[in-house]
């Protein structure tokens, strides 16, 4: 009975000296590969450059606009489209017609110097 008394105190003094040692070299031999490796402490690449940035968020941009008048086009009713691409028609026209008047006044105007 003496010799398990003073038994016990030695484990308790082995479990306290050897146990944190074993502990951290177990996890720096077996663990620390697969840590660094996961965590991947090695310089970073830069992913993208702001130039870069900047021409793909004006891309997102047009996109997100590009959907809106789409939503915005499956909103409105047939008739508003009629109309939308009348006016367009006529205003396309005048255009035209004040195209061709300019043509002519210069054309007038070049034979007459």
């Amino acid at each position: 009975m003496a010799k398990k008394k003073a038994f016990t105190p030695l484990l308790y003094l082995a479990y306290i000296v050897f146990l944190p040692w074993w502990i951290s070299l177990s996890f720096n031999k077996s663990l620390k590969s697969w840590i660094t490796n996961w965590w991947d402490t090695r310089q970073s690449e830069t992913f993208l450059n702001d130039i870069q940035e900047k021409s793909i968020l004006e891309q997102f941009i047009e996109v997100e606009e590009l959907f809106l008048l789409d939503e915005m086009i499956k909103e409105y009713p047939e008739t508003h489209l009629q109309k939308l691409r009348i006016g367009i028609q006529k205003e396309t026209h005048t255009l035209v017609s004040h195209q061709f008047s300019c043509n002519f006044i210069f054309h007038k105007c070049d034979h007459i110097l």
